[in-house]
């Protein structure tokens, strides 16, 4: 009996080291190549930056900064070191007596509870493992763990560790959770604060100090307590640190998540150049042109105008084809729980008195609409955004594009490409082209002044038949009041909008001389020879009348548009810098001209709401056939705006909704934003112009007794004749030749944005 006794033992111990050989040998086949590590680039975060260096944004799959181990200070290390694994600087990557007390609690318990992972373990299970709880898997990390030592030097394995570890609210590394925490560096981080993010990764959303502060002081007191008993730290450091409450970075969601159309030009920019998996991986940091206050504050101003025009013009007319578009949208979204804050498009249900009922899937909701709710009928869609708690509120249909430029160096300070990012992502300022009506004007009027109209010219307002091939018929301009002037000034003319005088100032200027000039300007857009060009016929994009009016902003300087001023890779090396591209297309003389012209619209034309901004500006309205589309450019020495207002799907807006009103009071509050607190300089004029007074009864010089209004000429251009019919003896000027030669370019220059 003993002696089959002992055969059983013997039989058994040959089968469990067998299986246990076989274990081993299974286990430990086609096991990652620590090696690789040498080559291991983390994912980081890539952060944008406003042209003052505060953060708009960030775009990351991981939110990390990678730090060398010469950055974290010793009191950082230590802390983790001292909770995490105390025996890490003598032990070969695994803890033996660690791991038996870790078995004992798990043999007992009947299930994996303890882990007893060293730093090393924990960063193979990050890097190469699944976080599976098995035997198997905890046998695999503790011989890679064995072969990373091996390998490594104690600091490198360290450095890996604290900038792979996962701490809470998107933060990966002790960098990143430095800054969410606490809006420090790891450097700049004191011995308490150190202890606060070294109790983090055994649970970071059990001790987020945000959430449970009490949970978050018993784990740093845990933390510290373990520094002392290392010896890290004496305990009269980590009784001022008891004493002490966790500070925390006051939280700003807003702060680092600008998500808009600027933005999104910065990824897809950034994206087309270096790819999308460098963007949110690679940690670069890329600096842009935009004015973050300004940028924030278009949001809320465009939001706020556009939605008080709708009240204004009532629930649109749909149109077949805007129906169709928004029940595909209906039918595709997501509906079984609504977003907070998600925009979604609904159902009408029934209409009564000012309420909107409504159903979006299974989910029924109603809104509140001051204006006529006619056109709003059963069956129809519309936008609403969900506000919690079983609550909504309407969303415009009317659309509308912003941008402001720097017009010294084309640098874009603000951009909105529509009412609201979360509704459409399309971009109307840069992707939208729509006829911008008498906006297009100055380009026409710059021509003419070019060739050597002055302000006082006369031309004809009455209606001209025009034959138009395209069409195969008789084209009569008609003006906004559907009467004419008979002779008028240019600065008439252009102050007022009049269409058939603007006409036949392009008839007289030629087709030729305004096109070229046009594309020397800024429009990219390919324009035909047809007589409605100088009412604006052609579809053009608000950026590019943006880059029209920022020429005329800088004396005849046209600085292409850009966003980017540069780009750095993780280590600080510039990869992109920003080239400044500026070249005078208008003579300084002429454009001096015009830019007086455009402050006439503001001081007694179109534009005049605009005075009551108190400063320099200078401008033109824009609307055109059947109010389908309102604009106004303009700007002051500092910054250009133009605003586009209209419905995405072409259709009236409302009722004599011209330029004036539905675009210029948008602009009004985005420039009186832009200039709070600021000087704003008068338009410069150049030393070969002067303002002469003139007698706008008769177009001569007054003699102080006539009617009296400064106008602009280049010197030698200004009238010889006083208002008494005196001739005034005019100093003769040298003028250089004009350089300015035209030249057609049909398809636009290629240096635009």
């Amino acid at each position: 009996m003993l002696r089959y006794i002992k055969l059983l033992i013997l039989v058994l111990l040959l089968a469990g080291l067998g299986a246990t050989a076989v274990f081993v040998y299974v286990n430990t086949r086609n096991l990652p190549d620590v090696k690789n590590l040498e080559h291991w680039k983390p994912s980081q975060v890539s952060k944008v930056y406003a042209s003052d260096g505060s953060l708009l944004t960030e775009f990351f799959i991981q939110r990390r900064q990678y730090v060398s181990i010469d950055k974290i200070p010793d009191h950082v290390k230590n802390a983790f070191v001292a909770i995490e694994d105390r025996t890490f600087y003598e032990n070969p990557g695994i803890d033996i007596w660690g791991i038996l007390r870790a078995a004992f609690i798990n043999i007992t318990s009947g299930r994996i509870v303890a882990g007893g992972s060293t730093i090393s373990q924990q960063l193979i299970k990050n890097l190469f493992l699944t976080p599976e709880r098995s035997f198997r898997r905890k046998f695999k990390e503790m011989i890679l763990a064995i072969k990373l030592n091996q390998i490594y030097p104690k600091d490198k394995i360290l450095e890996m560790y604290l900038n792979q570890i996962y701490l809470g609210h998107g933060a990966y590394g002790v960098e990143s959770a430095a800054q969410v925490y606490f809006g420090k560096h790891v450097w700049e981080l004191d011995v308490c604060e150190a202890a606060v993010l070294a109790g983090l990764p055994k649970a970071p959303s059990r001790y987020d100090p945000y959430k449970n502060m009490e949970g978050a002081l018993q784990r740093r007191n845990a933390v510290l307590q373990s520094m002392v008993e290392e010896g890290y730290i004496d305990i009269y450091t980590a009784k001022e640190c008891y004493e002490k409450p966790i500070v925390l970075r006051e939280k700003d969601e807003d702060e680092v998540n600008i998500h808009d159309y600027f933005t999104e030009m910065v990824r897809l920019w950034f994206a087309q150049r270096y790819g999308s998996d460098e963007l949110y991986k690679g940690g670069y940091k890329i600096y842009t042109t935009a004015d973050k206050n300004l940028l924030r504050d278009t949001h809320y101003i465009v939001k706020d105008h556009i939605e008080l025009l709708q009240q204004q013009v009532g629930f649109p007319k749909l149109t077949e084809d805007e129906i169709n578009k928004m029940l595909e949208e209906y039918s595709k979204q997501d509906t079984e729980k609504l977003v907070k804050n998600r925009v979604y498009v609904a159902l009408i249900e029934k209409v009564s008195k000012r309420t909107i009922h409504f159903k979006i899937g299974q989910h029924k909701g109603k809104v509140r609409f001051s204006g006529s709710l006619r056109n709003a009928k059963e069956g129809l869609p519309l936008y609403v955004r969900y506000t919690g708690e079983d609550s909504f509120e309407f969303i415009p249909f009317l659309e509308t594009a912003v941008v402001s430029i720097d017009p010294k160096t084309g640098a874009i300070r603000a951009l909105a490409g529509g009412y609201d990012f979360t509704k459409s992502k399309y971009n109307r300022a840069v992707q939208g082209k729509r006829q911008p009506g008498s906006a297009f004007k100055p380009i026409v009027y710059t021509a003419a002044i070019m060739q050597g109209f002055t302000q006082i010219s006369v031309i004809d307002d009455e209606p001209v038949a025009i034959w138009d091939p395209d069409r195969f018929e008789e084209w009569i301009p008609r003006n906004y009041e559907g009467k004419y002037h008979g002779k008028v000034t240019l600065r008439q003319a252009l102050t007022k909008s009049m269409n058939a005088a603007s006409v036949n100032l392009f008839l007289e200027v030629g087709y030729e001389p305004v096109i070229s000039l046009a594309y020397r300007l800024g429009i990219e857009t390919k324009i035909p020879k047809v007589p409605s060009l100088v009412l604006g016929s052609i579809d053009v994009s608000p950026l590019e009348m943006a880059t029209v009016y920022s020429t005329f902003a800088n004396n005849g300087v046209r600085c292409r548009p850009y966003f980017i001023e540069r780009v750095e890779d993780p280590n600080g090396n510039v990869i992109y810098q920003h080239t400044p591209e500026c070249k005078q297309v208008i003579p300084p003389d002429e454009n001096a001209v015009m830019v007086d012209l455009l402050k006439g619209v503001i001081q007694e034309g179109t534009g005049k709401k605009a005075r009551i901004l108190g400063f320099p500006v200078a401008g033109k309205t824009g609307t055109t056939n059947d109010y389908t589309d309102a604009w106004f450019a303009g700007f002051s020495t500092q910054l250009t705006t133009v605003v586009w207002v209209g419905y995405d799907f072409k259709k009236k807006i409302g009722w004599r909704m011209t330029g004036a009103k539905a675009a210029l009071p948008i602009w009004i509050d985005l420039m009186a934003t832009a200039h709070a607190d600021r000087e704003v300089a008068e338009f410069d004029i150049t030393e070969n112009t002067v303002y002469i007074p003139i007698d706008t009864t008769t177009n001569t010089v007054s003699d102080g007794i006539c009617e009296n209004k400064e106008i602009l000429f280049i010197k030698g251009t200004e009238p010889r004749i006083d208002c008494q019919g005196n001739i005034i003896n005019v100093p003769s000027y040298k003028k250089e030749e004009d350089q300015f030669l035209f030249d057609i370019n049909p398809t636009g220059e290629e240096d635009g944005l």
